[in-house]
């Protein structure tokens, strides 16, 4: 798929280009070499999107080309731009967006060339959850014990705040949410990404989980140990 959306996007500027390099004028000639060229790439054009751009290739019969290349030339460029080419730099600049908001030093140091890379983005869920580990064992003084997972999570942050290690609230029924909350992130997100390969997601995905783990670790650092 990603071969597919470099492949389109490259078909899309050398369009560009060949339509730019017409001077407009009202005698316009195009050779015939550029209009095979321009059919070369309206084949691999379907081949890339399954979409039918058969209308506006041409024949041997449509010479003299002229004028006619940019009527088609024109209405394949915008499809294009407005289909493949904005939406992806619009998702390119979102992704940017999230990965700035990431303020955490540690969780971006492990995770920041899995975040840019090109492949297998679980991996950044599985660094950021063994940040917020390792922050909640630090955090309670539990460094020395065996404690992993939803083990630790147990202890260090109790729904009781007479057993809890790290207040989060003062408020039992919130400190109680914070508990159910941080034990849910370690079974829906830490462990699938911990024990297995399974665990397929996007970049934006990811993205989005680092963020929200972002803040766990802040909440994390506002805690008060109280045993």
């Amino acid at each position: 798929m990603d071969d597919d959306k470099y492949k389109i996007q490259r078909i899309y500027y050398l369009l560009e280009g060949m339509r730019d390099s017409i001077e407009p004028r009202d005698d316009i000639n195009v050779d015939n070499n550029t209009v095979k060229t321009y059919n070369i790439l309206l084949n691999d054009l379907m081949k890339c999107t399954g979409e039918p751009f058969e209308a506006y290739k041409f024949d041997d019969k449509d010479t003299p080309y002229g004028r006619y290349f940019l009527y088609r030339i024109n209405p394949v460029i915008n499809y294009l731009k407005h289909m493949h080419i904005e939406t992806s730099e619009y998702q390119i600049e979102k992704i940017g967006a999230l990965y700035k908001s990431l303020e955490d030093k540690e969780l971006r140091k492990r995770c920041e060339d899995i975040l840019l890379g090109d492949a297998a983005f679980d991996r950044a869920i599985n660094q950021a959850t063994q940040v917020l580990e390792d922050r909640i064992k630090k955090k309670a003084n539990l460094s020395r014990t065996p404690l992993t997972g939803l083990s630790l999570v147990s202890r260090a942050i109790h729904k009781d705040l007479n057993e809890t290690i790290i207040k989060l609230s003062d408020e039992p029924n919130v400190q109680e949410g914070y508990s159910n909350l941080f034990k849910g992130v370690i079974g829906i997100y830490r462990n699938p990404t911990h024990h297995s390969l399974t665990y397929n997601c996007s970049r934006e995905y990811a993205l989005k989980t680092c963020a929200f783990i972002d803040d766990l670790l802040k909440e994390i650092d506002k805690g008060q140990v109280v045993k």
